[in-house]
């Protein structure tokens, strides 16, 4: 059973309750330093915030929001 596609601007607003990723002030930190820093690696991110970005890398990973482009090839 489905609708009219006539009506499927009024219904899908009504019936779409998915939830919206709500971002902590951290996340939104680090997307735009990521943003702004193209290819940015983890250690420098939390050079630049100062404090551990693990969670907050990882929350923005399960969002879609970033994606991991590869390793750096530099001695640990």
């Amino acid at each position: 059973m489905t609708t009219k596609k006539e009506y499927y601007e009024y219904i899908y607003p009504i019936l779409d309750k998915r939830s919206k990723p709500n971002l902590s002030n951290a996340a939104l930190e680090s997307l735009s330093i990521i943003a702004y820093n193209p290819g940015i690696t983890r250690a420098e991110i939390e050079s630049i915030r100062g404090v551990n970005s693990d969670a907050t890398i990882y929350k923005l990973l399960e969002y879609n929001l970033i994606e991991e482009a590869g390793k750096l090839d530099a001695p640990r």
